[in-house]
């Protein structure tokens, strides 16, 4: 079930991990490795023909461990919380017990107005790895967006590969990539730091998001009551 659902994200976003059969360990060479361990964050760039933004590849550790960092970083309706310029996380609708549509609304530097779209995210596990994808259903200043990130054990912590894609709508778009560059970095160092701090004071989001991430893949609908909400 989950590899056609991945086929058919790669037919129509173009962008995604075969995270399943790729070690994230075999795209890093010793060297950025031991960046990594030294706290550093590697970047890697791919151009998109026709596009003014690249797709982005982020790497980093996080002292945490893989069901954790992912239950945080895909905590729908407190990423609001957390994440930076991020104003608005409801989720609305779920598709399946993995699989889950929310509304964002996002601070966006001038001249930009700030963003209002829905996504699509899926949770998947295989082994001791996690996974959250994500697609873009409608959106006032993006044709396309996906991504994926990726969290995998490393030495007793978790090792994040973060992949984005993202070709936006307005002409500003090329004239704002520097501070888009800026602002993916920043928001990654600051997810890190978050989860990091939610691990040394032992804090019950990691117990509730990271159960939030085992009973939706035994097919429980967690954001049941929270869409339900007005």
């Amino acid at each position: 079930m989950y590899k056609s659902i991945f086929l058919i994200f790669i037919l129509f976003f173009g962008t995604t991990a075969y995270a399943e059969i790729t070690s994230v360990l075999k795209e890093l060479t010793v060297t950025e490795l031991a960046q990594l361990e030294a706290g550093g964050l590697i970047l890697k760039t791919k151009d998109i023909k026709g596009s003014p933004w690249p797709e982005i590849t982020l790497y980093t550790l996080v002292e945490a461990t893989p069901i954790e960092v992912m239950g945080i970083f895909s905590a729908l309706d407190y990423q609001k919380d957390y994440v930076p310029n991020v104003i608005k996380s409801k989720p609305i609708k779920h598709l399946s017990p993995t699989e889950v549509l929310t509304e964002y609304e996002m601070h966006v530097p001038f001249p930009l107005k700030n963003a209002l779209y829905t996504h699509g995210s899926i949770v998947h596990q295989y082994n001791q790895d996690y996974e959250l994808s994500w697609y873009r259903v409608e959106s006032n200043s993006t044709d396309l967006a996906s991504g994926s990130a990726y969290f995998s054990p490393y030495k007793k912590i978790t090792i994040f590969r973060y992949i984005s894609y993202i070709r936006p709508k307005s002409i500003f778009g090329s004239l704002v990539k520097r501070i888009m560059f800026r602002d993916v970095q920043n928001t990654i160092l600051s997810i890190r730091a978050h989860i990091e701090k939610l691990k040394k004071e032992n804090s019950p989001l990691l117990y509730k998001y990271s159960g939030f991430i085992s009973r939706a893949l035994q097919g429980e609908f967690v954001y049941k009551e929270s869409i339900e909400q007005k």
